[in-house]
């Protein structure tokens, strides 16, 4: 085996296929991961899967690697064939496939191969650190071949595998829209192959609301996916009960998943057609109940969810409205007035909430109306919307915050992009000629408590700009958090000669309700841009 490194196309000895549908504002940060790998020995496809935006190009481009190609589909073919025009494009002896929303550590590579050739395994895989929606960590724990007809135990990218298993098994099967993975590790039990395991999270796996891995949607269809393997593998499930262990769970998820979505009679059929298929599961495991929980519900969580915000809303505008008391006259402890660490606090901000997209289309609209080129973030944190600058063209980026640390990851997230400017602490560093077309404030003023301080720094802020986005905590938020301190921000702009150019609403990842409102200065601009 080990004389396939031989057979490299020039110094590549991985190939690396990133299937890429609807995913641009997550490339950056893949594609800035593989230039970071201490093994610089890869060369990467990006399969655009046509997505309809079109940038998918013009990101490979900007990055001037000749290492980093780009192919794109004519139609939307899935991510299994996705992920086999990119290793086919390359020739290099072992291969890759990342997912377009996730990355890699530095060492992902490097540690992977050695442990590949130390082995003289097939493959080699590290383990999962969650981020996004979720922190904690993937183990992917080593079970037997028997173990593939109940659970995929090993995960479908993040394996560095050599091409000639990938050959045997015969790639990832086209035909199928999900559990691609799965039937090629079948594929691969079946023809026999070694692997090794690193026990260390090497691979990030980022869990976003459009993300598969987050999707509830397959499972409906989970049954008829099984059948198609069933049908494929027949030689693997031949062996005792493999089959019928197979069958019947996939039953059972395509049962609860049509119970959730209140189809109540499929749910029934389904779990009939499992218990036909595997009469052990009467003793083995609970079914699903057919009846829906109403209670927990999603229509009525949610509606209870708004009612309360907008009963603390009523209540904090009859406080300060009417009562005249300000919140500092409630919250008489020093915690209300107290200043956070935000440089020892960046680690738990980063990786709390680091990676959320949520309000990346809302931002991203609001550039390509006003045609910003030059943005200020004002408290960037560690950079969570610098991707969505990148791919709506922004040529000057300006991050600020008053962490050091914040800022530090954000370099280490994006050291390729070369258009971007940082700016720690004051502010009133960047200075007034930057023609700044946008400013960006995004949960952050709510946590300037002092109103003397905040107009200070808001004067100076909007004689940078034209425009100004708002995504800020309103004024019921003091009634429930005191470390926040919520305001009018419409009143605020007003009395700085500003105006409304538009406003809405988004529901963040965590599904809390989020208002936010872009500002125009109406001595700068003859007339607000129309949306």
């Amino acid at each position: 085996m080990n004389d396939e490194r031989l057979t490299a196309s020039g110094d590549h000895r991985v190939t690396i296929a990133i299937p890429c549908f609807k995913q641009e504002a997550f490339l950056f940060e893949c594609l800035n991961s593989l230039i970071a790998q201490t093994n610089p020995a890869w060369e990467a496809f990006v399969v655009d899967d046509c997505s309809p935006d079109h940038i998918i190009d013009r990101i490979v481009a900007s990055y001037g690697d000749p290492r980093i190609h780009h192919i794109r589909h004519g139609t939307n073919r899935g991510l299994a064939a996705s992920r086999n025009t990119g290793l086919q494009a390359g020739r290099a002896p072992f291969v890759l496939c990342i997912d377009a929303d996730d990355f890699l550590d530095p060492e992902f590579l490097s540690v992977t191969l050695s442990k590949i050739e130390n082995q003289d395994a097939d493959c080699a895989y590290t383990e999962f650190q969650l981020i996004g929606l979720a922190n904690d960590v993937w183990r992917w724990e080593p079970k037997s071949v028997d173990e593939f007809a109940k659970v995929q135990w090993l995960p479908g990218s993040g394996v560095v595998m050599r091409r000639s298993l990938w050959e045997r098994v015969g790639g990832f099967s086209a035909e199928l829209r999900w559990n691609e993975d799965w039937d090629f590790w079948i594929g691969a039990a079946s023809l026999g192959f070694s692997f090794e395991r690193v026990q260390r999270a090497l691979y990030f796996h980022r869990r976003h609301a459009d993300c598969r891995t987050a999707s509830t949607l397959p499972e409906m269809t989970e049954w008829i996916t099984r059948e198609a393997i069933l049908k494929k593998r027949a030689a693997f499930f031949a062996k005792e009960d493999r089959a019928a262990h197979f069958r019947s769970s996939g039953l059972l998820t395509s049962a609860r998943a049509s119970r959730a979505a209140r189809r109540r009679w499929q749910s029934i059929r389904l779990t009939t057609r499992a218990i036909a298929a595997n009469p052990k599961l009467l003793f083995s495991q609970p079914l699903p109940n057919p009846r829906p929980q109403f209670r927990s519900s999603f229509p009525k969580s949610s509606l209870l969810h708004r009612c309360e915000q907008e009963s603390k809303r009523v209540v904090w505008h009859v406080i300060k409205k009417y009562l005249a008391m300000d919140l500092a006259d409630i919250y008489t402890s020093d915690k209300f007035r107290e200043p956070r660490n935000w440089h020892a606090l960046a680690p738990m901000v980063h990786q709390t909430y680091g990676y959320l997209s949520h309000d990346y289309r809302v931002l991203g609209k609001v550039i390509d109306k006003i045609r910003a080129r030059s943005v200020l973030e004002f408290g960037c944190g560690s950079g969570r919307l610098v991707p969505v600058y990148l791919m709506h063209d922004v040529e000057t980026i300006w991050l600020q915050d008053l962490s050091h640390q914040a800022l530090e990851f954000c370099r280490q997230r994006f050291f390729c992009q070369q258009n971007i400017r940082y700016c720690h602490e004051d502010v009133r560093k960047i200075p007034t000629s930057a023609a700044i077309d946008l400013i960006v404030a995004n949960r952050v003023l709510q946590h300037i408590v002092d109103e003397v301080e905040l107009m200070k720094v808001l004067h100076y802020l909007v004689s940078l700009t034209r425009y100004f986005y708002v995504n800020e905590a309103g004024m019921e938020a003091s009634w429930r958090d005191p470390y926040l301190k919520g305001r009018d921000y419409i009143e605020i702009f007003y009395g700085l000669g500003w105006r409304v150019a538009e406003r809405g609403g988004l529901t963040a990842e965590d599904g809390t309700q989020h208002r936010w409102m872009l500002f125009a200065d109406s001595r700068k601009i003859e007339r607000a841009t129309s949306f």
